[in-house]
């Protein structure tokens, strides 16, 4: 689907590598990451300078209507930064750089284009979960589409199932239909299941994916996360079982819960997390992904060129 493309602005780049550049935590490991595909940390002031050169050449012709039609088109400027990005998985949360970059993007936007506000179209609202990029295409900043899509190929395309999913819904009227909620149970117990094969169920594969994202998550948003997915097999069984059982809540409680957007963005969250933290752990490491091997710098800067 169109939607799940991370076609970003030249503005998020500037923001994002502008912000690594200037993180001084991060420098080590950044220069590591930087060193398999031969650049130093110079570069990332570099790319930021390129992507603000062809951001604001482009000014001239953008409006509060167009600016999706300005964001750079090929696939690799999002797998290069998520590249990047995922080299500092082990530094800690991304919840700053992710705010950080999603504010500063908020406000050069809306200052350079007349009538531009918030919510701001796609290709100017990045985030970052799991250290994997990608950008809001929903309401309420979800959901999300990553620059990469899951490897296996079950799993991407569930993803994508649950995506379409919930755009859907964001489109129609509250309170929804308690079946087209409690699917998004169903769903992902199937995308823990396929992401971590190994476990003997989904829900010991979620309680897995769910202690890995700590490490990525700021703690508030963590203990939220937690706090959600510690019930969340129980309440699959009550919708997938309606009989009663002691050893599980009511089903006519649980629908009551289930149906309205607060429970559902919880899930998705949780998932978008899972998701985007499984790209980032896949990611070839070395050799980097072929479309990074070489020069890939040069091969973007002919998108970004702004004089011929």
């Amino acid at each position: 689907m169109a939607e799940l493309s991370c076609n970003l602005s030249p503005l998020v780049y500037a923001e994002l590598y502008r912000r690594l550049a200037t993180t001084f935590a991060l420098e080590d490991s950044l220069t590591f990451r930087l060193q398999d595909i031969h650049y130093d940390l110079g570069w990332l002031e570099e790319a930021a300078d390129a992507y603000q050169a062809k951001w604001e050449h482009d000014l001239q012709y953008i409006d509060a209507g167009t600016v999706d039609d300005f964001a750079v088109q090929q696939s690799d400027h999002s797998l290069l930064a998520t590249w990047i990005l995922a080299g500092l998985r082990n530094t800690g949360h991304c919840y700053d750089l992710s705010s950080g970059v999603a504010a500063g993007v908020l406000e050069k936007a809306t200052t350079a284009i007349p009538g531009l506000a918030a919510p701001l179209p796609a290709s100017l609202s990045p985030v970052i979960y799991g250290w994997t990029l990608g950008r809001l295409i929903g309401t309420d900043d979800l959901p999300a589409a990553p620059a990469v899509l899951p490897e296996d190929d079950n799993v991407r395309t569930a993803f994508i199932g649950l995506v379409e999913h919930v755009l859907l819904l964001q489109g129609l009227p509250e309170p929804w239909p308690e079946m087209m909620c409690m699917a998004a149970y169903w769903r992902g117990y199937g995308i823990a299941e396929g992401m971590r094969p190994e476990e003997t169920n989904g829900g010991y594969a979620l309680r897995r994916l769910r202690d890995e994202a700590q490490p990525s998550m700021e703690q508030g948003q963590y203990t939220v996360l937690h706090r959600h997915f510690e019930r969340f097999n129980q309440y699959r069984q009550a919708v997938s079982h309606i009989a009663d059982d002691a050893g599980r809540p009511r089903f006519v409680d649980v629908v009551e819960t289930i149906r309205d957007w607060p429970d559902l963005r919880s899930t998705v969250h949780g998932l978008t997390q899972f998701v985007f933290q499984e790209v980032a752990r896949t990611l070839p490491d070395d050799p980097p992904p072929k479309a990074l091997r070489g020069d890939p710098w040069a091969r973007l800067m002919t998108e970004l060129q702004t004089e011929w």
